[in-house]
């Protein structure tokens, strides 16, 4: 599995796409969709997607009953982390 690219806006996650997708794209649908024009998105690239977040990891976003993380695949994920090296 590779990295994701995650879009977040005011406690919502918009899109949770592989970092070589069309993010842009993704995000216009669902801020026409949601919001409309106006919104501030905070673009996260390069996270792991995974189950189980180590204490060294930074942990850019957690599943909640509002929101999925689903990779490319269709498969549920806990977490969005960033791993140290």
């Amino acid at each position: 599995m590779g990295t994701y690219t995650l879009a977040i806006a005011d406690g919502v996650l918009f899109a949770c796409l592989p970092d070589e997708a069309d993010i842009g794209s993704a995000i216009a649908e669902a801020a026409a969709t949601n919001y409309g024009a106006g919104l501030a998105l905070s673009i996260v690239r390069g996270t792991e997607l995974t189950d189980a977040a180590r204490p060294d990891d930074d942990v850019v976003w957690r599943e909640t009953s509002d929101s999925e993380l689903l990779d490319a695949d269709g498969r549920r994920y806990r977490y969005a982390v960033r791993r140290a090296a």
